[in-house]
């Protein structure tokens, strides 16, 4: 198909970009960052890359002879660094929430711990971590090989089926890390099977209602358009071809969001294995933000994610 439109492609598009703007916001002081289950030896790497990177104030809560084995083990430097000597997960995750409500740290990273065990901790009563009237999720950003710019993606590790009220929440919380990452007034696809809406197909009518609060001005600071599939918003070719040619967003969406957590999770997983994608991801809408990567991220995965807590510090 000839004479499709040029796509707009923010000046902010790379994880090169990325680490430009967090060298920039670090420069007078860094950012004080606490990684708890520091024996990840990737996590660990990226941990020590960042503050040789002049990024982050290093604090490791953990075990200390694990981590002086690890160091060894790997040769990593990590001089100088405080260190809180605690021997299991839950008392980890205890005293670094404890120090995000005191304002002793910005940035929580989690090395070798799981998720769900940490989230749990996190989302407990007694925690402190979670702010009134907020939202948490997790934003992934990734740079795919064959796309000009970065993609963000929503909801792929916390909030599992998101009703509407919860979507909109979302929505700010991924607002607020593109702002943070330099792309204003984002384009925002809400995913969908399909770019029309079936009153059959709950999705679709949700999609549809938030695209009209954007265009009311009900949602500001970004481009939304939904319900759009995954190729009508990221192919140019894919929408055109299958009718949406007047859309703000389809064909060169900067965000995604997503209907459900396994979608996001899903889109995040193929894009790692099979996308050859620089990958990233941070927690957002607590008391601060948590970078986290899975275990199965590369080494540059994990970075990239400090790079994202950082930012959104």
């Amino acid at each position: 198909m000839s004479n499709l439109p040029e796509i707009t492609i923010p000046a902010v598009n790379s994880y090169t970009h990325i680490f430009e703007r967090a060298k920039t916001k670090t420069a007078s002081r860094p950012v004080r960052a606490a990684l708890i289950g520091p024996i990840d030896p990737d996590m660990l790497g990226a941990f020590a890359r960042a503050v040789a990177d002049r990024l982050i104030e290093p604090t490791i809560i953990g075990d200390r002879k694990a981590l002086e084995q690890a160091l060894a083990e790997h040769n990593f430097k990590l001089t100088p660094a405080h260190m809180v000597d605690v021997a299991d997960t839950e008392s980890a995750v205890r005293r670094v929430v404890e120090m995000a409500a005191n304002k002793e740290i910005d940035l929580i990273i989690k090395g070798r711990v799981v998720t769900a065990d940490l989230l749990s901790l996190l989302f407990a009563a007694d925690a402190n971590y979670l702010k009134a009237d907020k939202t948490v999720s997790h934003v992934a950003v990734i740079k795919p090989e064959k796309y000009p710019k970065l993609l963000l993606v929503t909801d792929a590790g916390v909030t599992i089926e998101p009703d509407l009220k919860a979507k909109l929440s979302l929505i700010q919380n991924l607002l607020g890390v593109a702002k943070a990452v330099g792309i204003d007034n984002p384009r925002l696809a809400i995913l969908a099977a399909v770019e029309v809406v079936y009153p059959t197909m709950p999705v679709t009518m949700e999609a549809a209602i938030i695209s009209k609060m954007a265009e009311r001005g009900q949602i500001k600071g970004a481009y939304i358009d939904g319900p759009l599939s995954f190729d009508v918003s990221v192919d140019m070719f894919a929408a055109h071809s299958k009718g949406v040619k007047t859309s703000q967003v389809a064909g060169q969406a900067d965000a995604m969001l997503a209907p459900n957590l396994e979608t996001a999770n899903g889109i995040y997983k193929a894009m790692t294995l099979f996308g050859r994608c620089e990958m990233g991801g941070v927690i957002v809408g607590g008391r601060v933000p948590v970078a986290v990567a899975s275990r199965s991220d590369s080494p540059q995965g994990k970075y990239n994610s400090i790079l994202l807590g950082v930012l959104t510090a």
